[in-house]
Formats: structure tokens, C-alpha cells, sequence
């Protein structure tokens, strides 16, 4: 049984705590070991609020990390180096490190795997999402992911890897079973029947630290009730002892003889093994993206909001619900009779959104709303024109795909007689979001995710909205249809049985006829706003 597995003895990670406290430097400055860091948002904060790189850079170390493909790669000064691993679909969860760790080693690198594998040290993190462990057979599924990564870690012995566990959630997104199952998962990483003969591999327990006796993220460890992500306090006290153990893992591992600063890369890179851990599959119905857009990850996004006098509504980024990555975007609502409550966001500079023949985004909503309008800012980067598309609302919290081609979306009727005319997806501006109640009061909670660019082969499936297939039958009974057909000399009859479709409420395949007074989202300096008025530009 090696020591040092995963669970470092208490005194190890004391005396890798004391240089990083004293500020030592331990390590040869000319040699210093690189190590790299992938992560998402909770990694992000520890990093910050820890005081992780500048631990690191007081010990000798050099400290890379990769966040979001958006963010991509940090270097060792902590700026951003504008590239990124090209992490298949920003999945940090079990199935895509295993993912990761089934590619090929390529020299040059040119796949993510490639990439973490120019550095010494290895390190990686799940988010709070895989606490939710809904049963046996997924806590197996999970283990059977973290085995194919250690088979592949075991090829690499020059490589120390170190697998960091995935945060606790909290109980307002979770249950006590689940909670058993995700503290199983990281007891069972550090146990001899995972680590004993694997020396290379450790395992830095950040569940263990963040949890409760309840196997949740401990209280005075919580922003809200609702949020997952460990908070500052958490941080700054688990970052110091993340340092001490890496400091302790890659001092008991190399000794007195670290690697060299960098380790090369085999030209020749091994035989491609079958992946043991391919990419999930679509479930049934859903959208193949072929551009995200905007996962809501980011707790650092701001959203405008506008709603009328007697409704309210708050918008941000929900780490317990998640259609894929960490976290959705959660609208909580109450819409009053006759009332709206919107949010969006504004670009900095022009986005092209070309490559895609529209957009897709996923739904899902605990509450009474009906429909979504989605709007699109595009044209002037002062005064972007505003087009509309309105989409039905799942009536469960379970994740519905909607599909919306660029010709779906309208220029709102409340936009003025100037800007563009048709959409233009080369200069976006912004987006948004809208909930409008025409008679009822609205109220609940609304979840957006995945927002992504498609193809034309990937909206035509979709296309039809349920309230669609209803629509013909009545039309069928009519007379004056069929023989509308036959009579061209009657050309304004066959407009008369459109009307419905109009007014249906059908899906964003429909939405060019709808027309809503929904809120301008203004970009060069203007608010999200119900009505124009004379300090909006028309």
C-alpha cells in the first residue's frame, strides 16, 4: 500500500504548508516543474480567492491552468493566453475526462488529451453536477469512467496526475441518497482498491473538505441555498492546503529528482486504443449542436432586466440544474396580468453567427408560463433592430429542445421604421429573453441552456409544433378549403385558413407572425426597456 495515496498523512501536507507560508522557494528556478490545472468554475474560484498560483510561484512551481474553452489557457503569470485545449464539448464531468484521456498523444498536440500532457504535473476536476448521483448503476458507470483513466495514466509513469474530487452540492439541488452515492464515489478514489499500484496517480479529496456529516456542501460554506459553488471562506481556506498537496504528492513521488521543466512529447505517439469512454449519445428528439454559443456557466455575466410594475424577475446562472455543463440559466418569475418580465445581454463587439442556418436552446420550467419569446439584436452596434421568435414552454422540469431557423424570427412590430429589415446573423449584438402574460398571472421558475448555432439537417425534425398537427383536421372540415384549390380564380382565398397559425401560439418554426411589445434590449449604453420612449433612439 503506498502512503502517500491520495490521502497524505497530516504531517506531510504540514510541512508542504510551511514553506508555501513562509514563501520559500524550494525548487531549482531554472528547472521548475509545470503543472497544469483543468477545471471550471469552482476551480476558477479557488484559484482566485485561494491564493492557489501565487502558493505555487512561492514554492518554484509553474502553475497553468484551463478553464471553460471560452477562457481556455492561463499561463504561469496568471494572463490569459487567448488559445485553448478544444475540450470536447467543455465536459469536465467523469465521462468526458474519460473521454479526454482515450485521444491520442499526438506530437504537435492537437487534441486536449495532447495538450495536458506537455506538462509534468496533470491535474483535473469535475464539477458539483456529478454529486448528483441519481443511482447504483450511474455510481458504477462513474467508477467505470475513472478506471479507464487510470489505465491510460498508467502508460505515462514520467507524468504524475492528480485527480481532484468533484465539490459537494446542496440540498436545495439534491437528496441525502444522492449524497451517499457521490461521497462513496470520492471514498472508493481514495481507497487501495483504486490507487495501491498506481503510483503516479493521487487524489486531493475537495469534496471531503467542502462536505458536511450530510455529505452536502457544508453551511458556512454556501452563498445561497440554491448555489453549489464553494464561496470565498471555502476557498481561502482549502487553497493553502491544495497547495501543500501537490507540493507533498510531487515531492513523495519524484524525490529529490523532479522532471525537467519540459518533458517531451514522444514523436511517435502510441497505438489509438479503442475509447473507452465515448461521448454520450443524444437522447431522442434532442438537437445536434454544431456551435455552442452560450452554456450560462459564467457567474460573471451580467443580465439586464426589465419587467412591468408589478412583476419582478432574476436571472443568473443555476449550478443545480444543467442540461449539460454546470450550470443553466434561471429565470424566476411572476408575471402580473397583462404584464412581461424579460432579461438579456449585450455583446461588447459584433458576434457572427453565419456558420449556423439558426439557433437551439434547451427548456425546461417549474411553473404556469406558456411561451417564450426569444429576441435577437442585430445591425447597429447604437441601435440594433430587435427580431422576434416565440417558442410553447415545457410543462416539467424535464430538458425540451426548440429549434429556431433565422427566417423563424421576426422583426418586432415595436422596433421602428428603421434598422434592418431581415435578420443579419453576421453582426449580432445581443440576445434576451421574454415572458409575457396576456390575461393570467404568471409565476415559477424557467431554466435556459445550451444555446447553439444548427444546421438546416438539424432543424427540420423539429419543425413542427404539436399544436401544428392539430390545426389540419379542422381546416379538413371546412368546405370553402378544397375548393379554394381548384378556383385559381380566387387568389385571396387560400390566405383565410393561415389565421389560426397566427394566433396558436405554436412553436419559433411559426414565430415570423408574432408580434409582441416585448422590451428593447439597447446596447451603447441603453437599458432593457418595455416601451420606446423619446431617450430611446428610434
Amino acid at each position: 500500500m503506498r502512503p502517500y495515496a491520495r490521502r497524505l498523512p497530516l504531517t506531510i501536507l504540514l510541512i508542504g504548508l510551511l514553506p508555501f507560508l513562509l514563501g520559500a522557494r524550494h525548487l531549482p528556478a531554472l528547472q521548475p516543474i509545470r503543472i497544469i490545472f483543468l477545471h471550471h468554475s469552482c476551480g476558477h474560484n479557488l484559484i482566485e480567492q485561494g491564493g492557489v498560483r501565487e502558493g505555487f510561484t512561492a514554492l518554484g512551481y509553474e502553475f497553468y491552468d484551463h478553464g471553460y474553452n471560452d477562457d481556455g489557457l492561463r499561463l504561469a503569470d496568471g494572463s490569459y493566453s487567448g488559445t485553448n485545449f478544444a475540450v470536447p464539448d467543455d465536459n469536465t464531468d467523469p465521462d468526458g475526462i474519460a473521454y479526454i484521456f482515450s485521444q491520442p498523444l499526438h506530437d504537435p498536440p492537437d487534441n486536449t488529451f495532447s495538450y495536458l500532457m506537455q506538462y509534468d504535473v496533470i491535474a483535473f476536476k469535475s464539477c458539483f453536477p456529478t454529486s448528483n448521483i441519481g443511482d447504483d448503476e450511474q455510481l458504477a458507470e462513474y467508477k467505470s469512467y475513472y478506471l479507464a483513466i487510470r489505465d491510460r495514466m498508467d502508460q505515462y509513469p514520467n507524468k504524475l496526475f492528480i485527480i481532484v474530487t468533484q465539490p459537494p452540492q446542496v440540498p436545495a439541488n439534491s437528496n441525502p441518497e444522492e449524497g451517499a452515492r457521490a461521497r462513496a464515489l470520492t471514498v472508493w478514489l481514495q481507497s487501495d482498491e483504486f490507487l495501491a499500484g498506481h503510483p503516479n496517480v493521487y487524489v486531493f479529496d475537495f469534496f471531503g473538505l467542502l462536505a458536511g456529516d450530510d455529505n452536502f456542501l457544508r453551511p458556512e460554506y454556501r452563498s445561497d441555498e440554491y448555489d453549489a459553488h464553494p464561496n470565498e471562506r471555502a476557498n481561502r481556506e482549502i487553497g493553502p492546503q491544495f497547495v501543500a498537496f501537490f507540493d507533498a504528492a510531487i515531492k513523495s513521488y519524484w524525490g529529490d529528482n523532479p522532471p525537467p521543466a519540459a518533458t517531451p512529447i514522444p514523436t511517435t505517439p502510441p497505438e489509438p486504443t479503442e475509447p473507452s469512454a465515448p461521448p454520450p449519445e443524444e437522447a431522442p428528439g434532442e438537437t445536434a449542436m454544431s456551435g455552442l454559443l452560450e452554456g450560462f456557466e459564467s457567474p460573471e455575466t451580467y443580465w439586464e432586466t426589465d419587467v412591468g410594475e408589478n412583476s419582478s424577475v432574476e436571472c443568473g446562472p443555476d449550478g443545480g440544474m444543467a442540461h449539460s455543463g454546470a450550470s443553466a440559466l434561471r429565470m424566476q418569475y411572476a408575471v402580473a396580468p397583462d404584464e412581461w418580465a424579460d432579461c438579456g445581454r449585450y455583446f461588447e463587439d459584433y458576434q457572427d453567427w453565419s456558420a449556423g442556418s439558426g439557433i437551439s436552446l434547451f427548456l425546461a420550467q417549474q411553473g404556469n408560463g406558456t411561451a417564450l419569446t426569444v429576441m435577437l439584436f442585430s445591425g447597429d452596434m447604437e441601435d440594433p433592430t430587435p427580431f422576434v421568435a416565440r417558442v410553447p414552454l415545457p410543462t416539467t422540469t424535464d430538458w425540451s429542445p426548440a429549434v429556431i431557423p433565422w427566417d423563424g424570427f421576426s422583426k418586432a412590430e415595436w422596433a421602428g421604421e428603421g434598422g434592418l429589415t431581415e435578420l443579419d446573423p453576421t453582426r449580432m449584438t445581443g440576445y434576451g429573453f421574454s415572458l409575457e402574460s396576456d390575461g393570467p398571472a404568471y409565476e415559477g421558475v424557467l431554466w435556459i441552456d445550451d444555446l447553439s448555432l444548427t444546421t438546416g439537417a438539424e432543424i427540420a425534425p423539429t419543425a413542427p409544433p404539436v399544436i401544428e398537427e392539430e390545426e389540419p383536421e379542422e381546416e379538413a372540415t371546412e368546405p370553402p378549403s378544397p375548393e379554394v384549390v381548384e378556383e385559381p380564380e380566387e387568389p385571396e382565398e387560400p390566405e383565410e385558413p393561415e389565421e389560426p397559425e397566427e394566433s396558436g401560439g405554436g412553436s419559433g418554426m411559426c414565430a415570423s407572425a408574432m408580434f409582441l411589445p416585448l422590451a428593447v434590449l439597447a446596447v451603447g449604453g441603453y437599458r432593457l426597456r418595455r416601451t420606446r420612449s423619446s431617450s430611446h433612439p428610434e
